[in-house]
């Protein structure tokens, strides 16, 4: 069996350390730090580890990310090899189960003070990228100068092939291995100069299509799910949660529920009411036979979302109403004088209702609390090690290290599972807790659906404005929206300093020549429980921004794609993906039945997409059909390209089914869809002709997961303007919204 088809993922540093003689290179997130000897038995304890050579020439490499589907589980460790010249066949990855600041992602927030394992923004392979590089290239020296100074020759006379270290002059060769079990490290390594890392015409792997290495498992079976996970004593627990959030049981009739075969009690926690069960189906059952009053104190039952949006609608453009809590997200030039000066000015609104994650794995978690209730071992899939452990001894009121946290595989996530305190680790920990057993809770999908956490409600109203010549001298982008990350991060939040990035990144962060923007978050009361959503709030600020770019462009005279090149005229990687986007859909070959809108956005701030939809709209009945898509990005290297393919081609599935039906809408508070049948998302059948092509770039790489995704809304309603001159302004695009939208034509 080779060594990369082994997934270790109950890694402890103590057991890495004591498991084989070898050399274990101590190397943080910022860089090495130093690197220590090791042998067998020895149980000294070296922080911020990331690599391990054994004696037997395994080579153990750390993951300080979660692998949610995207394929940074090889990804990372590939650079780190790439860099140490190992043969991939003896790579075993180990995940970081724990919180440990030193695994901390570089790029992810620190609003504790301390590194934070997390993983999403695509900030993953971005966040790791250097210090993989760094941890690869420092091991390999340590290499080269144990087995220089075992022979007596200069080190730069030497030379590796994958885990071998070469002595062209004498024809000497010695395995990694080999020399693990003799070298000594010096206390303090000095970092390796950008110099002296490999040249990437010298890359072994980095580029080329690697098998994954959860593939194999994921295919036969064998891989396991937070939904899999079985724990010796076990028990099953279904939670029944208030119709409408921050409402409480005031009675409890449990009787017909615990009459059902299976059923065992009936617990009240903080979220609801649980019906702990010897199997899953029993808890379900119980659960619908419950009988529960519930106290009518919420706030929440006022609530209608249609109405909500419409108030959203009306304080975005009201430019008047300003306060201190309107925080300025974008502030370039003199907007006013602007736009007062402009020869032009047009104005346009845009809403979005709130989204779900529709993720296939719906919520889940297992706890396993001692008898105290003061330490516990969870089972739990998750986008953040930190925030797990994190929020998990918060619930029980003690300290983290009396967390011991299991990461099975993710059953997808798109921003789903970041909750600082995560609920379905809550509704195992406490029921768990009040049975002294091992508890696992199955959300079922219609618990994962209706009490969801959302992509908020959003309402924009955006003014640009025109000189003579048609050029766009001002853009006004006000973006009406409750913070997220006020509900789902309140730590976050409280350092943050009134910069709400998960609802408003994406808002008038632009790479056209634009010399006065102005992005406002004009901050509503949530209607809903709220949280990041793939492409975060870019899904919407980029559907207004590009959509109203397209709205100057006709306003001008001008050709949308030729309009947007202008624009990108400071900007070559903007300007090189749509020409390449331009190319590939044949933007200027006539078309009969059909018509192509375009988007350009960016992410991150590095990486940026160009996407152009070709629709076709039955202007009877309302329905778009897109029929073809293509994305051109330039993502910095890409490290796997046929994964970076398929995160695309996920991009724009993800954004279609988004923009052309998914709407989650509440009525007195409670969310009136349940599953797949009122919430439908993209079938197989309906997913058109995609092409998605990655620019060349020696930029490093900088992320691709969410990077597609915000082109798509704009780009179809552009498409669908060309096609019908009708502007669809609301997302998702209904038939009753697109009927509307062809009436004022």
């Amino acid at each position: 069996m080779k060594a990369t088809d082994v997934l270790e993922r109950k890694a402890t540093r103590r057991g890495f350390l004591q498991g084989v003689g070898g050399l274990t290179f101590a190397i943080g997130a910022g860089g090495m730090l130093r690197a220590v000897a090791q042998t067998s038995g020895n149980d000294e304890l070296a922080p911020n580890l990331w690599v391990n050579i054994g004696a037997d020439d395994t080579i153990t490499i750390q993951f300080g990310g979660t692998e949610l589907g995207q394929g940074t589980m090889t990804a990372l460790p590939l650079v780190l090899a790439e860099e140490l010249d190992a043969d991939w066949n003896r790579v075993r990855v180990e995940q970081v189960a724990t919180h440990d600041p030193a695994y901390g992602n570089p790029r992810a927030f620190r609003y504790l003070g301390e590194g934070i394992l997390y993983t999403a923004g695509s900030q993953t392979l971005r966040g790791y990228y250097e210090a993989m590089r760094q941890a690869g290239a420092q091991a390999r020296k340590v290499l080269l100068d144990a087995a220089a100074g075992e022979w007596g020759v200069p080190a730069a006379e030497l030379e590796t092939e994958p885990s071998v270290v070469v002595h062209p002059a004498s024809g000497r060769r010695m395995s990694y291995g080999e020399i693990a079990s003799f070298a000594q490290v010096p206390e303090q390594i000095e970092p390796v100069d950008e110099s002296e890392f490999k040249d990437r015409s010298d890359y072994r792997y980095v580029g080329t299509d690697v098998l994954r290495i959860d593939v194999e498992a994921k295919s036969d079976g064998s891989a396991e799910f937070g939904i899999d996970v079985q724990v010796p004593g076990m028990v099953h627990a279904s939670v029944l949660r208030a119709p409408v959030e921050g409402e409480r049981p005031l009675e409890i009739d449990g009787a017909a529920a615990l009459a059902i075969p299976g059923v065992l009690e009936i617990v009240e926690i903080p979220s609801g009411v649980a019906v702990v069960a010897e199997t899953v189906e029993a808890g379900i059952a119980g659960k619908d036979a419950l009988e529960v009053n519930w106290s009518n104190e919420s706030r929440f039952r006022e609530v209608d979302s249609d109405a909500v949006l419409a108030e959203y609608e009306a304080y975005a453009r009201d430019t008047a109403y300003s306060t201190d809590d309107i925080p300025l997200w974008q502030d370039v030039g003199d907007i006013d004088a602007a736009l007062a000066g402009a020869d032009r000015v047009i104005e346009a609104t845009y809403v979005t209702d709130a989204a779900y994650h529709a993720q296939m794995e719906p919520m889940n978690a297992t706890a396993s609390v001692s008898a105290d209730g003061k330490s516990a071992e969870i089972w739990v899939s998750t986008q953040s090690q930190s925030m797990a452990v994190m929020g998990a001894a918060e619930a029980l009121d003690t300290t983290i290290d009396k967390i011991t946290l299991h990461l099975p595989y993710v059953g997808g996530a798109f921003g789903r599972r970041t909750e600082y305190r995560q609920k379905d680790i809550d509704d195992a920990l406490f029921v768990s807790r009040e049975i002294g057993r091992p508890v696992k809770v199955i959300w079922s999908r219609e618990d994962d659906v209706r009490d969801g956490t959302f992509r908020p409600l959003a309402a924009q109203f955006l003014r640009g404005g025109l000189d003579a010549d048609g050029r766009i001298v001002a853009v006004h982008q006000r973006v009406a929206a409750p913070s997220v990350l006020e509900y789902m991060n309140p730590p976050r939040w409280a350092n943050a300093g009134g910069r709400d990035g998960i609802a408003m990144n994406g808002a008038q962060e632009t790479r056209y020549a634009i010399p006065n923007l102005r992005a406002e978050h004009v901050r509503m009361e949530r209607c809903s429980r709220v949280l990041a959503w793939r492409g975060v709030a870019s899904s919407y600020t980029r559907f207004a921004n590009e959509s109203f770019v397209d709205e100057l462009a006709h306003e001008s005279g001008a050709d949308p794609l030729e309009f947007r090149l202008d624009l990108a005229r400071n900007d070559p990687r903007g300007r090189a993906v749509l020409e390449e986007a331009g190319r590939l859909a044949e933007w200027t070959r006539h078309r009969d039945d059909t018509a192509l809108g375009v988007a350009l956005s960016d992410y991150g701030g590095a990486s940026v997409a160009a996407g152009i939809a070709e629709v076709s709209v039955d202007e009877a009945t309302g329905d778009i059909a897109v029929h073809r898509f293509w994305m051109v990005v330039d993502a910095g290297l890409i490290v796997a390209p046929r994964n970076t393919e398929a995160q695309l081609e996920g991009n724009v599935i993800y954004g279609l089914s988004n923009a052309l039906r998914e709407r989650i809408s509440i009525k007195e508070g409670v969310v009136e869809q349940s599953n797949f049948h009122d919430y439908p998302v993209m079938r197989m059948n309906e997913v058109p002709d995609i092409m998605v092509k990655a620019l060349a770039s020696d930029a490093p790489p900088s992320g691709i997961g969410e990077l597609g995704l915000a082109t798509t809304g704009a780009a179809v309603a552009n498409a669908v303007f060309r096609a019908t001159g009708a502007r669809v302004r609301a997302l998702p695009f209904t038939r009753e919204r697109v009927l509307a939208a062809l009436q004022e034509v």
